[in-house]
């Protein structure tokens, strides 16, 4: 039923197109007197179909020579669709117009179903911004006429799902690479079962990895293999609008961490700055939770142990903003055991503090940045005798260490011609 609908707004739009661009207004330069259009969109938008199905527009490459800024964000929906949320954002004499429009697509909708509906969400949304043009007196509305057995029932009661919301996944991948003198297998195998409610969400997921490696060397041969794997369920009460509480539980299986199996049962509760409702632009959330875990290592550990219950501290700040300047996120994570029940372990914990910025500083400019630093003292797991520098290189066991950081940043810087209307693929690789 939806898509039936977004067929009949884009023919729609396309039959508004032909009728007004025989009689649209010439500039003083010829170009046709229309809006000028910045798409700001991260994934899932394909400009070059989008300029090919809305070519009664000026797409332009930067914000500050635009009439409308246009603002795609989107998040996954309980059924594992996408819904997508458009912002229409007028800019100099159209900045007393704003609007929002809404398109949901499905989990078993193809890329080309989901490509199309958001193109003529965009093209529906545009039109309150046409009418302040030349070309909005021309436009003429046509809506097609349904036979009795088309028409939707406006009396249909509540729709009745006959799974209950729940939705499952099951994915598995292989890979075999080779050489003459070394060779690769690896498998993954991922499922999941999720019913997302309004007032309930529930999960439980599952992944696990083999890798194994051989290298023919003038030594011998050298066989390496990894396994990892986690299992997650949760169960989560929405309060109110700005406040959730449930239980997670993770469990784990690492080759490289010395984990045989860890089982952790945790209450959690969680606050949002800002209703959940507008999580798809800004987003700032504080959560606590109590870990209850217990776990069984592969070797003796440094601390002389092969079985271990304890009680774990967790708190997390995070926040994320998607906004017409740009987006910025943060993510403060402070972890900490409090006691295996026979001595204090206060003294074990990790603190990490991740940003990222990406902002438009200028016309043509901007620029990115992201960085995490972490104070690593919480390694309870480390074997109490020392990896051989095989298993180092290979990838197969951690290394002890205090702390661990990553930085990244970059800029870009685009002048030239604004206008970014015409699509030619030839000699192109096909994206």
């Amino acid at each position: 039923m939806v898509l039936n609908t977004v067929r009949r707004l884009a023919a729609l739009f396309a039959l508004v197109l032909m009728t007004a661009l025989p009689s649209m207004a010439q500039d003083g330069n010829g170009r046709p007197e229309s809006l000028t259009v910045f798409l700001d969109c991260e994934h899932s938008c394909d400009f070059d179909y989008i300029r090919r199905t809305i070519p009664y527009v000026d797409w332009v490459r930067d914000r500050e020579e635009a009439d409308v800024h246009m603002l795609v964000t989107s998040q996954t929906t309980g059924s594992g669709g996408r819904n997508y949320e458009v912002q229409f954002i007028g800019l100099k004499a159209l900045d007393a117009l704003q609007d929002v429009h809404v398109f949901l697509s499905g989990s078993i909708n193809t890329d080309a179903e989901r490509r199309e509906g958001l193109t003529a969400t965009m093209a529906a949304g545009l039109v309150r911004f046409l009418l302040t043009t030349e070309m909005g007196r021309n436009l003429q509305v046509s809506v097609p006429v349904l036979a009795q057995s088309q028409a939707p029932d406006l009396q249909q009661g509540p729709i009745v799902d006959p799974w209950d919301y729940w939705v499952f996944n099951i994915r598995m991948n292989g890979d075999v690479e080779g050489e003459e003198n070394e060779k690769q297998y690896s498998v993954e195998t991922r499922v999941s079962a999720d019913r997302v409610t309004e007032e309930w969400k529930l999960g439980l997921s599952g992944r696990f990895n083999y890798r194994e490696n051989r290298f023919d060397l003038s030594s011998g041969t050298v066989r390496s293999t990894r396994r990892d794997g986690n299992v997650y369920g949760q169960v989560v009460k929405s309060v109110s609008e700005r406040w959730s509480a449930g239980f997670t539980t993770y469990n784990t299986t690492s080759s490289s961490n010395n984990t045989d199996l860890s089982v952790s049962l945790s209450p959690t509760v969680e606050y949002a700055f800002f209703p959940y409702s507008q999580t798809s632009t800004r987003d700032f959330r504080a959560r606590y939770e109590v870990n209850f875990r217990h776990n069984r290592y592969d070797e003796l550990t440094v601390y002389n142990e092969t079985e271990q219950t304890l009680v774990q501290n967790q708190f997390m700040l995070f926040t994320n903003f998607r906004q017409p300047w740009g987006s910025a996120g943060a993510r403060l994570s402070m972890e900490s055991y409090v006691t295996d029940f026979e001595e204090s372990l206060f003294d074990l914990y990790n603190v990490s503090l991740r940003g990222n910025l990406d902002v438009r500083i200028a016309r043509g400019l901007s620029v990115s940045f992201d960085a995490e630093v972490s104070s690593v003292h919480d390694q309870i797991w480390l074997p109490q005798q020392e990896s051989n520098d095989e298993e180092i290189l290979l990838g197969n066991k951690a290394l002890p260490t205090s702390f661990d950081y990553e930085v990244g940043f970059g800029f870009s810087y685009r002048f030239g011609s604004i206008y970014n209307n015409v699509v030619n693929p030839r000699l192109g690789w096909g994206g």
